[in-house]
């Protein structure tokens, strides 16, 4: 009856030490492993060294109707666009993203532009926006 506490506290112990490795450790490490991910996206999305270029931002409902991109938004993209630059950011919002993402590559598409590179990065959101950042 003595010893009763010490074992009971033990066996406490003991359950608590192996509920850390078992539950908390591993649920640490993937949290650990994803903030990581995340911040690799973070600084991917930024912009890689050395590029430059202005972010425009717009409401979305200016640039796209019915999810095509308006006659106003056509003219604002080929008079920001230049051979100069390597990267095109689109930032869209759902709903149709996709849609609206395809509908501005088309229209590059169409202008029968010759690019030596041109890469086109696409994020889509929840936020209700449209932005576009053209990067040298």
């Amino acid at each position: 009856m003595k010893y009763i506490g010490w074992i009971v506290s033990l066996i406490l112990l003991i359950g608590l030490f192996g509920v850390y490795k078992t539950q908390y450790a591993p649920m640490k490490r993937d949290i650990d492993k994803l903030e990581k991910e995340i911040a690799m996206w973070e600084n991917v999305l930024k912009g890689e060294k050395g590029l430059i270029g202005d972010r425009n931002r717009f409401p979305s409902e200016r640039f796209f109707k019915n999810n095509k991109l308006t006659p106003y938004g056509e003219v604002d993209i080929l008079r920001k666009f230049s051979m100069e630059y390597k990267n095109l950011e689109l930032y869209i919002s759902a709903p149709r993203a996709l849609d609206r993402a395809a509908d501005i590559l088309r229209f590059l598409d169409e202008q029968r532009i010759v690019y030596k590179t041109l890469r086109c990065i696409v994020v889509i959101d929840s936020v209700q926006r449209f932005e576009y950042k053209f990067s040298k």
